[in-house]
Parts: structure tokens; sequence; C-alpha cells
């Protein structure tokens, strides 16, 4: 019999049932996850935290493999659900991974006090009345705050977050204030993500944005670190949506953001050199400059901070940074480390011609992070937004890397059988996609 026009079909009981048991599987899962969650918070202790850690983000990895069928047909509304869902077991800590929180409470209280949070470390007598019992504990020989005897070493439009987060927390809340703020920024950059998902011609869909908003790397450094790291992936992924509508002074704008929240992103820069781009280069270094410009009429030099005294203390002199580059003498490490980056940035703005440009963000960003393997794994979290922009999960290899690298710092040479094992990955993973493209291309 004919159906009547304008009628649908009787959805079969067969159909309705699978609906049911996808969704249920879908719920169990996110339940799993924010399991997980709780479970690494409970841990406590620093050192296994991060191995609770560790262990979740590869549990996660076998959930996203074995559900990736069953959340294909998830709505961009219940993509963000689940995303907000994920957050909330890290904010029932305090942070346990990272003491970084305290230190964003503090500069945002002392720039909304009215001074500029590059002129005085928080062990100055200058500051004293600041100080509060969470920040710095009656009897204690120093401050939750880490390195509180030195210059903050944050970028204005990070500190300008810390203050806006400032302005709406009550101190007896703490951490909770910047801890939310993280777990907002994530759910909103995950809104972000489903756009440039769906936006475009080579349309995906939007469930994928869940590998970064439902991930336990992401949940725990957003919703319980705070990392301010999360605000230039937010940055980040408006950079992307502005890439594929073409607008060029938008997308120069979000990267100039995202490096003055955190300096890595500016790495991006060379793509930008090409005929055609330049507009957007040149919005995102002055955008980048203009934060930078009232700290430095007020304070001058003092803007840079403790920035050359971290990089000295996390051996990115060669001591315990750049992990792949092991055998090289230790003098040697840092002169081939910038040979290389400058290779890769020169091939970068070769590729351009011919690649996407969140392709080309996406490997330049995470060559950056084989070259140098940093030992904090939040650092990375930007990388996760470039990767599912650009549709190159295989980067993802270097969360696993990151986070072994966190539970040895002191081990180089276990970091370099991670990031090894990470190169290995997307090398792999990378002449396989090529053969397949081949094979594509030969088959039509």
């Amino acid at each position: 019999m004919t159906l009547l026009r304008g009628t649908r079909p009787p959805a079969s009981t067969t159909d309705t049932g699978g609906r049911l048991r996808s969704k249920a599987v879908i719920v169990t899962a996110t339940l799993m996850i924010m399991a997980i969650d709780l479970g690494v918070i409970g841990l406590r202790r620093l050192e296994f935290a991060r191995l609770g850690l560790f262990v979740g983000v590869l549990i996660f990895g076998i959930i996203v493999v074995l559900l990736r069928g069953r959340a294909a047909s998830l709505s961009r509304r219940a993509v963000i659900i689940i995303a907000a869902a994920c957050q909330l077991p890290g904010l029932v800590s305090v942070p346990v991974l990272s003491d970084d929180a305290y230190r964003y409470v503090w500069d945002g209280r002392v720039q909304l006090a009215g001074i500029d949070p590059y002129r005085y470390p928080p062990l100055s007598g200058a500051l004293a009345f600041l100080r509060d019992p969470i920040l710095f504990p009656p009897g204690a020989e120093l401050p939750v705050i880490n390195r509180s005897w030195v210059h903050t070493i944050y970028p204005p439009v990070a500190e300008l977050w810390f203050t806006a987060v400032a302005a709406i927390t009550p101190w007896r809340l703490g951490t909770f204030g910047v801890q939310l703020g993280a777990a907002v920024l994530v759910v909103i950059t995950v809104l972000l993500l489903t756009r440039v998902l769906t936006a475009g011609q080579s349309r995906r869909r939007p469930v994928l944005a869940l590998i970064y908003g439902a991930c336990p790397a992401t949940t725990l450094e957003a919703a319980n670190g705070a990392h301010v790291d999360t605000l230039a992936a937010l940055f980040l992924a408006a950079m992307g949506l502005a890439v594929l509508h073409r607008r060029k002074w938008l997308t120069g704008l979000f990267l100039g953001l995202a490096g003055a929240v955190k300096l890595v992103p500016l790495l991006l820069l060379p793509i930008f050199l090409r005929r055609g781009r330049r507009g957007s280069l040149l919005t995102a270094v002055g955008s980048f400059a203009l934060g930078y410009l009232p700290h430095l009429i007020a304070v001058g030099g003092l803007v840079v901070g403790f920035l050359p005294g971290y990089l000295a203390e996390e051996g990115f002199d060669g001591r315990r940074r750049f992990a792949l580059l092991i055998l090289l003498p230790e003098a040697a490490r840092l002169p081939v480390a910038l040979l290389l980056a400058a290779a890769v940035a020169t091939l970068a703005v070769l590729r351009t011609r011919r690649e996407p440009l969140l392709q080309t963000c996406c490997w330049l960003y995470g060559a950056a992070f084989l070259i140098a393997t940093p030992a904090y794994p939040w650092y990375l979290l930007p990388l996760m937004v470039l990767a599912i922009m650009a549709g190159r999960l295989r980067w993802l290899a270097l969360w696993p890397a990151a986070y072994l690298s966190y539970l040895h710092d002191h081990n180089p040479w276990l970091q370099s059988v991670g990031y090894g094992l990470a190169a290995v990955v997307l090398v792999t993973a990378t002449l396989l996609a090529a053969r397949d493209r081949r094979r594509i291309a030969g088959v039509s």
C-alpha cells in the first residue's frame, strides 16, 4: 500500500529498542568517565593521582573506540550536556594534580586591588593586606601559592581572566571560582567545536567534540586543576571557526588572544606569512602586543616575570627537556632543537599552499611538542582542540607520552621512550592515511 504524502511509517519496535539501548550505553559510559574522575581525585596523593589519570586517559580511549558507532548519532545538545556533566566531579575537591590555581586566585586579587600583577611577588610586604588563611595558612612557612618568591609568569589576557573571576568569587571559596570558570570554558569550547565540525565541506559528527569535553585529561585539568590553558584552547576553537568562515581579522584576533593567554600558540604565526594571510598575522601580533602595552608602561621589564627562570628551571637549556634528542651532548640539544623548530616552521609556510590551514596548525603545534617534550600535560589542551578541528586525532598520542613524562619528570630516558613511542604512532598513522588517500585516488 502506498503511503500518503507527508506521513511517516511507524517506527519499528526493534528500532526503538535499539535507540533505547544506545542511550543506556552512552549514559553508562558517561557515568563511568565521571567515576574515573572521582577515583583519581580520591587518590589525593600527587604521585598516585598522576598515575591514576594516566590509566584513566587510556580507559577513556578504549571507551571511545568501543562506542564510536553508538555515539555517532548524538545531537549537539546531547554532546554539550555530556561535556557539562563530565566537569562536575572535578568541582568537588580542591586541585589535586597541580597548585597553579592558587597563583591564579592571587594574581586576580592583586590586579583587582589596583596593583599591576607583574610588580611584586606574592611574598612582598607591599601585598600583605591581600593575604588570607586559605592562600597563607597560619603557621605555615610558605603560602600554598607556587613559587611565591618570584614575579608572575602569566601573560596579560590570562591575568585579565584571573581578575574577572576574582571579581565575582568570595575569598572564602578559594580556588572554586577559577575551577568553575575553567569548566565553563571547556563547555563553551565544546559548543564551538560542534559548530566547526558541522561547518564547511567536510562535515563531521559533533560527537567528536567529546574527545575534548569528556576526556579525563581535560575534565581534571580544567574543572579540578583550573588550568588557564582551557582559555587558550577556547580562543583557538574560535580561531578555527573564523578560519572556516574566512574572517581573516577575527582569525588573527583570536590567535593573538590565545598567545596572550599562553605564549605557545604564537608558534602558529609562521603559517600566516603567506600572501593573503598577512592581515591575520598583523592582527594577531597587534592584539598580542596591545595586551602587554599597559603593563609595559606601568612596570617596564618586569612584564617578563619569571619566564627566563622558569625555562631554566624546567630544563629547557637541554638538561631535562628535548627528550627525543637525549643521545646528543647536553650542550647541543637546545641549538639542535631550535634548528628543528626553524625547519618545521619553514615547512609549514610551504605546505600552507596545498593543505587546509587548520591541518597545518595542528601538525605544527604538535611538532613543537615533539621537539620540546614538555612535562606538563595540560599544555596539550589547545592541541586537542586543533586535532579535533583538523580531523587529525592521531596527534592525541602525545597525551599518554606527556603523562608518562609528568610521572617521571627527572628521568629523561623514560620521557624519551614515551615521546618516542608517540612519534612512532604518529608516523605510522600518517603513512597509513597517505596510503589510503592514494588508494582512493587510484580508484577514482
